[in-house]
């Protein structure tokens, strides 16, 4: 997973911050496996009194649960198409579809998370749980596995001489989706499928968008699996994101759609270093973007449709990526909206391996352009953020103009296009 701590920092201006850091994740002790794939949580499970307890949202996610957390009451409510259940903090009863159940451990807080009692969710999902004290893991089997096996056959492993990622099938005849960065400097790469076959042989770069760190590949392979793009979803809706962390091959983790825009997906379903170019799935197992990055409890994928808008008027041998040069363009899409609070909230298209930002502002569309200067590091460098990256007063009646340009190693790009601030 590519570490956006260059260009993944959200920052304020005036009264607004919106950060974004960028975290490895720390494996857990206490492994779990949804049939017998490997499940991520961003906090590890932990065992008190010999039950097993895990965060709330990333196993009932998993098994297909719909959360809610009411903090009045402080309870956890999960909804499933038949089954509903009501966990209190501290509490050993549980409500099952309006009946009163005993809980074999209360669900407690720690470090500001809601865990659960594992095994208690799982079978209440009609799921069989064991438990294996030789290796601390924890095996679910849920009953119906066909859509999240389909999905899995589309992901491959991606290893280069570089890092290792993941990448998606996007046709039988071997194109592969990734993140550039899995391919930066890279000069071989093996693949690796879900029925375990291993593909070493050509690879050319076919599409190249690195400012957006998509990359497509072909290998010299048919018959393959392809995932079938969609580019319908809503905030709310669950999805599955499969990947390599950690070289862990078709690790499934499951959340919700939190926000999107043009450039990103932002899920709860976790990723981690080894995801990036992995897949993002609705439940009805079509793909909707590729994963990516991660900061500040966001997970994010690039939109298929900006995968799918890449041009394939490339034919490079891998082996030649070890001396491909990246040219930074001028940031894209700047883009604002004022509310009624008299904010212009301000945003524009991530660009790739940027170090920091400079933002300029002048009274006249023509100039001249000072730089502004961000009150929360005291300098003339501004980041990143999601969902905007600054907001700024927009006085009645006043208006002024703004660019940005992003520096990437040491160096300055051109400015983007010019927007008006007026209110």
């Amino acid at each position: 997973m590519i570490s956006l701590k260059r260009i993944l920092r959200g920052t304020v201006l005036f009264l607004l911050l919106c950060t974004c850091f960028i975290y490895t994740a720390t494996a857990a002790s206490i492994r779990i496996t949804l049939n017998d794939q490997a499940v991520s949580f961003d906090e590890a499970p932990f065992i008190e009194n010999d039950r097993v307890l895990v965060p709330v949202r990333g196993i009932l996610e998993s098994l297909g649960y719909t959360v809610h957390w009411q903090e009045h009451t402080q309870t956890v409510l999960a909804l499933s198409d038949d089954v509903t259940i009501s966990l209190s903090i501290n509490s050993k009863t549980a409500l099952v579809n309006g009946e009163s159940v005993s809980v074999d451990a209360p669900a407690k807080i720690k470090n500001g998370r809601t865990y659960v009692p594992l095994r208690f969710l799982a079978e209440y999902s009609g799921a069989e749980v064991n438990w294996d004290s030789r290796t601390s893991t924890v095996s679910i089997y849920a009953a119906d596995a066909t859509a999240e096996n389909t999905m899995k056959k589309s992901v491959v492993y991606i290893q280069t001489n570089k890092m290792q990622g993941s990448g998606v099938i996007l046709s039988s005849d071997g194109l592969i989706a990734t993140n550039y960065h899995v391919i930066e400097n890279a000069s071989t790469a093996q693949f690796i499928f879900s029925d375990g076959t291993i593909y070493q042989g050509a690879t050319t770069v076919v599409g190249l968008k690195p400012e957006s760190d998509i990359a497509l590949l072909r290998i010299s392979k048919d018959g393959l699996q392809a995932a079938t793009p969609s580019q319908s979803f809503q905030v709310g809706e669950a999805v599955t994101a499969i990947g390599s962390p950690g070289g862990q091959r078709n690790t499934v983790s499951t959340g919700v759609i939190s926000a999107y825009d043009r450039d990103y997906i932002s899920t709860t379903a976790v990723i981690s270093q080894g995801s990036s170019g992995g897949g993002l799935f609705r439940s009805n197992g079509q793909l909707i973007g590729i994963t990516s990055a991660y900061g500040d409890g966001h997970y994010f994928s690039i939109p298929i449709s900006q995968v799918l808008q890449v041009s394939q008027n490339l034919s490079v041998p891998l082996s030649q990526m070890k001396n491909y040069t990246y040219t930074p363009p001028a940031p894209q899409n700047l883009r604002m909206q004022v509310e009624n609070d008299g904010y212009a909230y301000v945003s524009w298209s991530p660009v790739y391996a940027a170090e920091y930002y400079r933002i300029y502002t002048s009274a006249s569309p023509d100039g001249p352009f000072t730089p502004m200067k961000n009150p929360n590091n005291n300098s003339e460098k501004w980041y990143w953020g999601f969902p905007y990256c600054f907001g700024i007063s927009a006085n009645q009646g006043q208006s002024y103009y703004l660019h940005i340009s992003a520096v990437v190693n040491g160096q300055e790009t051109l400015p983007s296009e010019t927007i008006k601030i007026s209110r």
